[in-house]
Parts: structure tokens; C-alpha cells; sequence
């Protein structure tokens, strides 16, 4: 439906316009959605997370961290990183997946046995993910407004009986299933096989991103350098591993 048989590359298919728009088109929608909710959460600039507090930006918690609250625009990974680099890698992925995906077994199709695991997967990592940064001021911001909102706001860090849901603002639950739905895709993309090209194209763009994500961390939340330096480069050598063997 989605693809004609490119007769110039040998036993290849050329992938129609329309999947890969659409994929792209469905990322930055999502991200766009997002800076909406944000906007109305007021946590979309600094302007607007003074204007919620009534007070000017602060320092958040019981300890002085040196760092900027995490409004949509400072959360670089996010926003920038999110709304440029993914709708490209999904675009990418998404239309070399299909072939693979509308292939069938037994009269069942690929895409209905292997999607419900992949996303399972991808909630389960976004939980593990969120509930990671619940609790650390300098992730307060447009993900977390504040902790312990529904329970005891007289504290700022959060209690037993407090879930790291009850305190994510609308924006931050877009960005709970956006990060859902783009890790069960980039799951997808390591068991399943991809164009040399597209393997390519996509590590540079993840590479990418995990430098913006960490820059992010150094800059805005004044984490360590040496730390992130190493992380960041770990997760590069991640990246470029994952190509190797998807090439080999």
C-alpha cells in the first residue's frame, strides 16, 4: 500500500513520500502538542514558570542547586533535540520498518505480533525513566512543577505514599508516552533489518542528540562535565556499536 518495487536497486523497494511524511509529520505534531500543554501548564519559558510562582525564578528545594528550572525551552533534549532531530530518525526508521513489519506468519502480520511488545517495552522504559528524575530539583520544571502537589506541599521532596505521577504536569505526561512510542520505535530499529544508509543517517542523528542531552545536563543543569563527557561518549559508543552490527 505504502510502497512500489524500485526496479533500479536490486531486490530493493522504493519507499513512497506519504509514509515518510507521515512519520515525520505525526513526531512533530506530538512535540508541537507538547509546547501547547507546556504554554498552558506555564511552564513553556522562564517568563511564564515566574509568572506561575508569582515570584522570580529561584533556586528550588531544600538544597541550593546552581542550575535553571527546566521550563520546555531549557529542557534542550526535549524540545530542540525532540521536535529536530527525531521527526527525521522516525521518518527514517518507520519507513524502512514497514516492509518488514507487513510481512506475515501464519496469516498474522509482523506489525500485530511484534508491536504490542514493543510498546510494553517502551512504557515500561518511560516509567523507569520518569520515576529516575522525580525527585531531583534540577528536574524541576515542565516535566515536574513541584514535588508532593497532590499531598503535602508543605514539603518539597517527595514522600512513600507520593507517586512521581502525581506530580507531572500535562506537558509532562505528552512527554511520558512521546518517550514511550520513540524508544518502542528505536527498539524496533535494532532487531529489525535496516538499509546501510538508514543505519548510517540514523546513529549520526542519535549521536546527536545525546550530545545535545548532555550538554543540556552541564549547561542548564549545571551537572558535572567530566560525568556527562563520559556518558555522552558512552552512549555514542553505543550508537556507532548497535551500527556495526546492524551492518555486519
Amino acid at each position: 500500500m505504502y510502497f512500489v518495487e524500485n526496479e533500479r536497486k536490486e531486490g530493493g523497494t522504493l519507499k513512497t513520500i506519504e509514509i515518510v511524511l507521515m512519520a515525520a509529520a505525526i513526531t512533530l505534531l506530538w512535540k508541537l502538542f507538547e509546547a501547547v500543554m507546556s504554554y498552558k501548564d506555564k511552564t513553556f519559558s522562564l517568563g511564564q514558570l515566574e509568572e506561575y510562582s508569582r515570584t522570580p525564578v529561584k533556586f528550588h528545594g531544600q538544597y541550593r542547586w546552581q542550575h535553571l528550572p527546566m521550563s520546555f525551552l531549557n529542557n534542550w533534549a526535549a524540545s530542540w533535540g525532540d521536535m529536530y532531530i527525531f521527526p527525521v530518525v522516525n521518518a527514517l526508521v518507520v519507513s524502512s520498518l514497514w516492509p518488514v513489519l507487513d510481512r506475515q506468519w501464519n496469516g498474522v502480520s509482523f506489525f500485530v505480533m511484534f508491536t504490542p511488545f514493543f510498546l510494553v517495552a517502551g512504557i515500561a522504559v518511560s516509567i523507569l525513566f520518569h520515576r529516575a528524575w522525580w525527585g531531583h530539583d534540577e528536574n524541576l520544571g515542565h516535566i515536574f512543577i513541584g514535588w508532593n502537589i497532590g499531598h503535602t506541599p508543605e514539603t518539597r521532596v517527595p514522600v512513600e505514599h507520593n507517586g512521581f505521577y502525581d506530580d507531572m504536569t500535562k506537558a509532562g505526561w505528552v512527554h511520558f508516552w512521546f518517550m514511550s512510542a520513540q524508544v518502542a520505535v528505536m527498539l524496533a530499529y535494532i532487531v529489525a533489518p535496516m538499509p546501510k544508509e538508514v543505519v548510517f543517517w540514523v546513529s549520526g542523528l542519535l549521536a546527536a542528540f545525546f550530545i545535545i542531552q548532555n550538554a543540556q545536563a552541564v549547561m542548564i543543569q549545571r551537572g558535572s562535565w567530566k560525568k556527562h563527557f563520559f556518558i555522552a561518549m558512552a552512549e555514542n559508543v553505543i550508537v556507532w556499536n548497535i551500527a556495526i552490527a546492524k551492518i555486519l
